[in-house]
């Protein structure tokens, strides 16, 4: 094994040390000679270090050293030991790492996550936001990762340090599995190196489910990382993507005046044992959710074909005596029930030319994987037999991505 100068800081603004170390093929690390230690670098060694894996890396833990009584805290051990977290975690501080392996538990573990970080009402936006990137980095783990074992997911809120003037929320997702290149470029031939897969999964409607050119499957948008990554330039946040042979960096314009943020990337073959997602945003920042999803949703359909001329889903009153479906009543998705939905009620009624009402009352987000699952095959039934789908009570983020999905639905 090369040496290895271990990092002696793990801090989100300056993840390049510790990517590069990792570049080195390290057998063990002493954990209580890095301080401080943020939660992503935490979840980065636990996915490393996981007993049942192969060859884990082994850490090393001093349980008087600070950054070992935080891990601690949060329950490194008991996710490197293969227990279960001992607790959901501080309200308004921190998350227990917890593994996750199942579609089934990636909503509602996103939902507790977000409201056990945010807990005052006054930023709800803040926590809308950080549910829709921990849902769809969660999703991401599930639906693409391949790691027997699952991801690893973290969160915390850093108030102290580099973020004593500048509260940030913190999360990061990470798992031992084939890496975000080998699965793009296995689908997407013209991509050749890993930074240019990178690069491209952050485009829209870009995935290892459907072929170049084509705007989604029944099951896959392709829009996860797309929107994380215009969240982060929207909220003037950080990013780090770091697979298997490249690391991506995005920040976010602190001052808001370019909309296109910053993105680097480190030195071609530095990445990560697998893939390893750290978002991070102000915390007390005021967030305009609706507003930011209109934003990125138009930004979308200017990268989006279009093919549709008439509109199918219509957001007025129904012809009287339609059915009218309540979409969901519980703040909790199953993409997984939405698209057995479908397939039950609504194209059967598409095909027969019935109208189809469905109520989105109540709902304040919804995310593009789970309209997605609900309507994308729906809507093409819709524009084949000449059949509107209508919408009631959907609120303007819900409606702005809704809109989305019929623009790249009805494109290609």
């Amino acid at each position: 094994m090369t040496p290895a100068i271990i990092p002696s800081r793990l801090e989100l603004d300056d993840p390049a040390v510790f990517l590069r170390w990792l570049g080195t093929d390290p057998v063990g690390v002493e954990l209580g000679s890095i301080d401080p230690v943020e939660m992503w670098g935490l979840v980065a060694l636990a996915t490393l270090g996981r007993l049942q894996g192969s060859e884990p890396l082994r850490v090393r833990t001093d349980w008087a050293a600070r950054s070992c009584q935080f891990a601690r805290a949060v329950g490194f051990d008991d996710l490197i030991d293969g227990r279960p977290p001992s607790g959901p975690g501080e309200p308004g501080r921190t998350v227990k790492l917890t593994r996750i392996r199942t579609s089934d538990t990636t909503e509602p573990l996103a939902d507790r996550i977000s409201r056990l970080l945010i807990t005052e009402s006054r930023f709800e936006d803040t926590r809308r936001t950080v549910y829709y990137v921990l849902n769809e980095l969660l999703r991401n783990v599930v639906q693409h990762s391949r790691d027997p074992l699952g991801g690893v997911v973290g969160a915390q809120v850093n108030q102290g340090g580099r973020n004593a003037d500048r509260p940030a929320v913190q999360v990061a997702v990470a798992d031992a599995g084939l890496g975000i290149p080998a699965s793009l470029m296995s689908r997407h031939k013209s991509l050749t190196e890993p930074r240019e897969a990178l690069a491209r999964s952050l485009w829209p409607h870009v995935s290892s489910t459907f072929d170049e050119g084509e705007t989604g499957s029944a099951q896959n948008a392709g829009m996860g990382l797309f929107f994380i990554a215009e969240m982060t330039k929207l909220v003037g946040g950080r990013l780090v993507i770091a697979s298997r042979g490249a690391t991506l960096i995005l920040e976010g314009d602190e001052q808001f005046e370019d909309p296109h943020g910053v993105t680097n990337f480190l030195e071609p073959g530095i990445g990560f044992p697998g893939t390893l997602v750290a978002f991070e945003m102000p915390s007390e920042a005021e967030q305009n959710y609706d507003a930011m999803i209109e934003t990125i949703r138009e930004r979308a359909r200017e990268r989006t074909p279009r093919r549709a001329v008439h509109k199918w889903l219509a957001f007025e009153e129904p012809p009287s005596g339609a059915q009218r479906f309540i979409v969901r009543q519980s703040r909790i998705e199953d993409t997984v029930e939405a698209q057995r939905f479908a397939e039950d009620k609504l194209i059967p009624r598409l095909f027969r030319r019935d109208p189809v009402v469905l109520d989105f009352g109540g709902i304040p987000v919804c995310t593009q994987s789970y309209v997605h699952a609900l309507l994308f095959e729906p809507l093409r039934i819709a524009w084949a037999r000449k059949a509107k789908i209508y919408i009631l009570n959907a609120q303007p983020a819900v409606r702005s991505t809704l809109e989305l999905l019929e623009n790249y639905a009805l494109g290609g």
